[in-house]
């Protein structure tokens, strides 16, 4: 293994360490230096950080030790399969229903992160995790190449990056070893400034090229009569994807629109919302013994002789704590307020669009989750139930 590729596994390693132990998994600076460099220097998260990507690379070299022969996929279906990742990504972003939300609750990056975090997960999502790892010892990255929408997203956000991959055209001798080591099934043999989407900058084609400095990692070559023309398109782009993303990163404590949601709900307004009904099972992904290990969050909360005023408290949901203020008033929940969650907006606001409204019309935490976002359901009531428990 090449020196780079040491360094790249060392850092693979460190950070599955950061991500068990915290210190990464929601730490706003570090996502928000990730988003802002993307645009710039292409995709890293995914071969240098991501926790599953690294369990991907260590089945790969695992089957490399067994002397398992690694396989591509046909070119003639490569290119077919290769928009899968951005297909879901489009369902992901435009489509609202129950079916969709429950697939994706299999999602096994998002899982094994959260199996890392010591948050209980289903066997079936457990199944998925281990098919793409014993998958990865044929095939490199299968997950990874045809259905991370979260690789999607950032390889779209690199399209234009000014920093990549060049291939100096004068000095390649044209052998394919770049093509046949490159875990995205990139052909970069092709390539004079490699500005492919799929793209995760592993540099796994650099550290196998014979020839010193053919391929290298720096600044796009333009030719100079097109320089002038791209530049300013360039920076307009990269403003465009970079202050949303920035904008979202600060804002990700009050993950509602106000101009859609209000995210405190008052006893004054409950009966203009219908009560929920749907099931528990977003999720698929929510194991029986988490169930079962949340149990006291099926109970009633009496608010009996709690004095009148603000209460906080805070549980887990889907990617980490959720905080709620619980207001009383003449000893009954008045309004709940969520001040904090890091889980994905489009998930929570599912949850967050009727669990409190229906435990201030019930005045109990014996209320039915959301199907879609059981982790969200179960983070909120619990922290209302946290909050209640520390006011008597």
């Amino acid at each position: 293994m090449k020196t780079i590729q040491k360094y790249r596994f060392g850092i693979q390693f460190i950070f599955l360490i950061l991500t068990i132990t915290s210190f990464f998994i929601n730490f706003k600076i570090a996502m928000l230096t990730i988003l802002v460099s993307t645009p710039l220097l292409g995709v890293f998260y995914c071969s240098w950080i991501c926790p599953f990507g690294f369990i991907q690379d260590l089945f790969s070299k695992l089957g490399n030790l067994f002397k398992i022969r690694k396989r591509k996929m046909p070119k003639a279906i490569q290119k077919i399969l290769v928009f899968n990742r951005y297909v879901i990504l489009l369902i992901v972003f435009l489509v609202e229903v129950d079916l969709i939300f429950n697939i994706m609750s299999f999602d096994p990056r998002v899982n094994f992160e959260k199996l890392l975090l010591g948050n209980l997960i289903s066997i079936g999502t457990i199944v998925v995790i281990c098919i793409f790892s014993l998958v990865s010892l044929f095939f490199d990255r299968p997950f990874c190449n045809y259905l991370c929408y979260e690789g999607a997203k950032y390889g779209l956000m690199s399209i234009l990056r000014p920093f990549t991959i060049r291939r100096n055209e004068s000095t390649c001798i044209n052998c394919n070893k770049c093509n046949i080591v490159c875990p995205m099934n990139i052909e970069i043999s092709k390539c004079s400034n490699l500005r492919s989407v799929q793209c995760i900058n592993c540099f796994q084609c650099i550290s196998n090229c014979p020839v010193k400095d053919t391929l290298s990692y720096g600044k796009v070559h333009f030719k100079q009569n097109k320089k002038n023309k791209y530049l300013p398109i360039l920076v307009v782009i990269l403003v465009l994807i970079t202050v949303p993303l920035v904008y979202n990163i600060f804002n990700r404590t009050n993950p509602l629109n106000a101009e859609k949601h209000s995210n405190i709900y008052d006893k004054t307004t409950i009966n203009d919302t219908p009560k929920s009904s749907t099931s528990n099972n977003e999720s698929s992904s929510l194991d029986s013994t988490k169930t079962a290990d949340n149990n006291s969050t099926e109970n009633s909360v009496g608010t009996t002789n709690i004095t009148d005023g603000s209460y906080t408290g805070t549980s887990e949901g889907f990617r980490g704590p959720i905080t709620v203020k619980v207001t009383i008033k003449d000893q009954k929940i008045s309004t709940i307020e969520v001040l904090e969650s890091s889980d994905d907006m489009k998930w929570f606001n599912r949850a967050n669009a009727t669990i409190p409204n229906s435990i201030i019309e019930s005045q109990s935490t014996d209320v039915d989750t959301v199907s879609g976002a059981t982790y969200s359901s179960l983070g909120i009531k619990n922290a209302v139930k946290d909050a209640l428990e520390k006011a008597k």
